[in-house]
């Protein structure tokens, strides 16, 4: 997620925890890497002279007892990028959300993102329980609508061909108890034609939300758009799509904050699976490495036991196992590692990353060959075992050791990352209690 501000900003909270301690010239350092780091993502100039300002006058005051230097910067430095990113919401809370049955238009240009986000708002609210149907009224872009029932099939639920919107304005009579999303028409420039065009669709369907579709690549240019969009069409919300493949997220982000559009969602892949509520909190903590328990939680409903053994490094095969069935539903390996505390700033090998659909089948294969003792206990799997295990499941011997040594390299890192073995934040104390964990 913004991999390069990321990147940059979990280097710098590597620097601080290395020092022994922080003198007014370190910290005065550490604030210029952060301007070059914000400035490269597309950051605002504005904004990052006053975030490194407040950062500069607030360090000189002395820290609260049992609090060390580079504690309070490093609390400083996230609260402050939590100010320029979205109003604080506490990091347990979510943005506010109907989660019942009522009716949204998604808004955007051509290019947004907006047909997919369809398809991941229908994920998102059926997964909590809701039923959904979409609308295409898209028909200004060739096989659009079409595109739109792909999406709509690949998710399991109905479409209805807007084309005539009186026409299927009637047709939801059906569907009262829905969730009704509803896919506009785009543009290259939101220009009269396509104000009259929306405006039309609200006032037939009369859409309680509407969300403004914005690709995270368009960093500062972001907030003329959402200025546009927010004065002609009284956009409620932002959702900011391919978080995952741009530096310039976070300048999406800062520059929607600034003129008051309160971003709703994030976008972070192609799958359906791949959205997630957008809480400013949860958004900086995983950028600087700290993780974001809260979201791995709700990306894994009911399988809350599992996540807390993740993060203790209580790792066997059977909590593997469980894994590898989440990564298949949820996203990468990747993704996930980044919501535990410590490990976004840690480098996994390559291969652990580089598992695909047809390994993992494989993996699950071998696994349900052993026996509960071995997958409770892999360090007992030698090489007669293997043998059993192959013949049994119709893996071969070098994808089983491939298995067994992902499984090893995954357990060591975990065990790094127990409490008083965090890498991360050697030498941080207890940073726990500063981020109200």
């Amino acid at each position: 997620m913004a991999e390069g501000l990321s990147d940059r900003l979990r280097g710098i909270m590597g620097k601080i925890s290395s020092m022994v301690a922080l003198s007014d010239s370190e910290v005065e350092e550490i604030i210029k890497e952060l301007q070059r780091a914000l400035l490269q993502a597309d950051v605002d100039v504005d904004i990052v002279f006053e975030l490194s300002e407040a950062i500069r006058q607030k360090s000189k005051k002395k820290p609260e007892a049992g609090v060390s230097k580079r504690e309070y910067v490093t609390k400083l430095i996230y609260d402050e990028l939590v100010s320029i990113l979205g109003e604080g919401s506490g990091a347990k809370k979510g943005p506010d959300l109907l989660l019942e049955p009522h009716r949204l238009m998604l808004l955007g240009l051509f290019g947004s993102g907006k047909t997919t986000t369809t398809g991941k708002l229908a994920y998102f609210y059926k997964s909590r329980g809701l039923k959904v149907v979409v609308v295409g009224c898209d028909f200004s872009r060739p096989a659009a609508y079409e595109q739109l029932a792909q999406v709509a099939e690949r998710v399991n639920v109905p479409i209805i061909n807007g084309k005539k919107p009186e026409v299927a304005k009637k047709e939801l009579e059906k569907y009262k108890d829905h969730v009704v999303i509803i896919d506009s028409a785009g543009r290259d420039a939101l220009d009269g034609e396509m104000i009259d065009e929306i405006k039309k669709l609200d006032k037939v369907f009369a859409p309680q939300e509407k969300f403004l579709v914005i690709p995270a690549e368009l960093g500062q240019e972001s907030k003329r758009q959402a200025e546009e969009f927010k004065k002609n069409l009284k956009v409620t919300g932002v959702i900011v799509t391919r978080m995952d493949s741009t530096a310039k997220g976070g300048a999406t982000l800062a520059a929607c904050k600034v003129v008051g559009a309160k971003v709703k969602f994030l976008a972070v892949g192609e799958k359906p699976t791949d959205i997630e509520t957008y809480v400013p909190e949860r958004f900086v903590s995983r950028l600087l490495g700290f993780g974001d328990l809260q979201t791995l939680l709700e990306k894994f409903k009911g399988q809350e036991a599992q996540a807390e053994k993740l993060e203790k490094g209580e790792v066997d095969l059977n909590l593997f196992y469980d894994q590898i069935n989440a990564m298949q539903k949820q996203g990468s390996i990747k993704k996930l590692m980044d919501m535990i505390p410590g490990m976004g700033g840690m480098k996994l090998p390559g291969e652990v990353f580089d598992v695909g659909e047809v390994k993992m089948k494989k993996w699950k294969y071998a696994i349900e060959s052993m026996t509960p003792k071995e997958r409770e206990n892999p360090e007992i799997i030698k090489s007669s075992r293997v043998e059993r295990i192959s013949k049994g499941s119709g893996v071969s011997v070098q994808d089983i050791n491939e298995l067994l040594s992902n499984f090893r390299k995954m357990k060591k890192m975990m065990k790094q990352l127990t409490p008083g073995k965090m890498k991360s934040f050697r030498g941080m104390g207890d940073l726990g209690k500063l981020f109200g964990r």
